[in-house]
């Protein structure tokens, strides 16, 4: 034990110094690289087209089984690259595949959709009609009319660059405004929609600059991947505050933010942030506008580390019942609520609204699931249980550990498709959260202790897992930020110091001091 202790403080360490660095790491993506494909080309596209023929899967499509409704715009969008460049032997066998989805899209649409579905599958659907490809339709009719909806909502604003509208700038249909590029020199912190402005923009030999600076952009993108393999990119990019918060509040729910042998990476991470932090929030990286699921995780991390930081913030998302990531959001997540409402435990000022708003969406067989942001129930489940650890609201905590309990596998691990680290971490963290709470009796202890030894036994020092548990436009594994949740879930509980999991700390000023030694 001795040794795995530390082999991980040492792989915690390299982790945490390198959070936001180079933009931020981020799995290659099926959706955005099909995009630039078929739009933006690299030089010489045949390696990037290999890569992307072999991400189809079995039955036809392309995506993760485990998230069905995250499939059909990345294999469309496939299927339409791979005609682009004329490959057509896996058509058929995708095409099928997307005829064989109708079941999950009929009414009512669920809160879990991803990021900008309702733009993007149609537009492609009209683009896949266009070349004669036949695309089922009336499948997708409910999501058509919430796409139509979404038109018009956006159709009132004014675009402006680093704003949701404009991630998904590519399913719009308006003109290639130069305005819309941002520091990055991408459009939206998409390498899909910055593909499509530079197709626009084709012939435009006035915007030669802003052409060149999109061409880097998407050159960083593929670079963030680590596949080396030019035109293969994320599905977005940097993503160097969303890497940086999160990663900082796993350390915060696993008890580990100021443990003592990692301050000397940790300090400089929490001054970075706490200087990136705004009146308005903060957003998934300092060019994009900021929303209420990197507030809500910041925000805590900084006041448990002793930073100043105001509630007004996290007001700004509040929205009638529950927090929403941004202003007009029509698919609220739980886990954004959750998040929220433990900060707000943390600050004294416990949310008896955000709190039945959890209670409110919590299954009967006690798990939460369906969150737009992440595809594993396991993952809303723990965000929950830390927010309602301390909160009156015992039957629903002791529901959502016997939910635990009971799908845990045989060998201890948990995952929808069967154990993996990253889910089985979730587990072990929403299960530790619950520490010293009468609902983790002996059975679910039990439980836990058979987690902990899966991830001991299962621990690689240094290794990057295929594991996507997270959405946006598809599937997709931020790789610093899984690699964190996995390592504070593996770190052995008897190295820790001895406190409620996710509490306040008093943290800035022992830390500060011990920076100064």
């Amino acid at each position: 034990m001795d040794r795995v202790h530390e082999l991980l403080l040492t792989d915690l360490r390299f982790l945490i110094a390198d959070l936001g660095k180079d933009g931020g790491l981020m799995s290659p993506s099926i959706y955005d690289t099909a995009q630039v494909l078929r739009l933006a080309p690299p030089e010489d596209p045949r390696p990037a087209l290999v890569w992307l023929i072999e991400q189809q899967q079995p039955d036809g499509g392309w995506g993760s089984p485990a998230v069905p409704r995250a499939r059909d715009v990345p294999t469309l969008a496939a299927l339409l690259a791979l005609h682009t460049h004329g490959i057509t032997k896996p058509l058929h066998h995708g095409l099928q595949f997307l005829h064989g989805q109708a079941d999950l899209w009929g009414e009512p649409l669920p809160d879990d959709l991803p990021v900008g579905l309702e733009l993007l599958l149609p537009r492609l659907l009209e683009e896949a009609a266009e070349i004669g490809m036949q695309a089922p339709h009336e499948q997708y009719a409910a999501l058509i009319a919430l796409g139509q909806r979404r038109r018009r909502m956006i159709a009132k604003l004014t675009l402006r660059p680093g704003t949701t509208p404009v991630h998904s700038w590519e399913a719009l249909g308006v003109p290639p405004d130069p305005a819309l590029i941002d520091a990055t020199g991408g459009v939206g912190h998409s390498p899909a929609a910055t593909a499509a402005w530079l197709r626009a923009t084709a012939t435009r030999r006035d915007l030669a600059r802003e052409r060149s600076g999109a061409q880097r952009y998407l050159e960083q993108a593929a670079h963030a991947t680590g596949s080396d393999i030019p035109g293969v990119v994320p599905t977005a990019w940097p993503i160097t505050r969303f890497e940086q918060s999160f990663a900082l509040y796993a350390l915060l729910l696993a008890g580990l933010l100021d443990h003592p042998a990692l301050a000397g990476v940790v300090i400089p991470q929490l001054d970075d942030l706490a200087q990136a932090m705004t009146p308005r929030g903060i957003g998934f990286s300092d060019c994009f506008v900021p929303d209420g699921d990197d507030t809500a995780e910041a925000m805590a991390v900084l006041h448990a580390a002793g930073w100043p930081v105001s509630l007004d913030t996290l007001a700004r998302f509040a929205d009638a019942d529950h927090y929403c990531a941004y202003p007009g959001e029509l698919q609220p997540a739980v886990s954004v609520t959750a998040h929220a409402a433990h900060t707000l435990e943390l600050f004294g000022r416990p949310s008896h609204q955000a709190q039945s708003y959890l209670i409110a969406h919590q299954l009967p067989d006690g798990r939460w699931a369906g969150d737009k942001w992440n595809g594993s129930w396991l993952y809303p489940t723990w965000r929950t249980l830390a927010a309602l650890r301390h909160s009156p609201h015992e039957h629903a905590v002791l529901r959502g550990v016997q939910a635990l309990v009971a799908h845990q596998r045989l060998d201890g691990g948990w995952g929808i498709c069967g154990p993996n680290a990253e889910e089985t971490s979730y587990a072990v963290l929403a299960l530790r959260a619950c520490l010293g709470h009468p609902a983790l009796d002996a059975t679910a202890l039990a439980g836990l202790e058979r987690g902990e030894r899966w991830l001991t036994g299962h621990y690689q020092p240094f290794a990057r897992s295929a594991q996507h548990c997270w959405i946006a436009k598809e599937n997709y594994r931020p790789d610093r930020l899984a690699r964190m949740i996995e390592l504070v879930a593996t770190f052995p509980r008897c190295a820790m110091a001895q406190r409620q999991f996710g509490a306040a700390l008093p943290l800035r000023t022992p830390m500060v001091e011990y920076a100064k030694h």
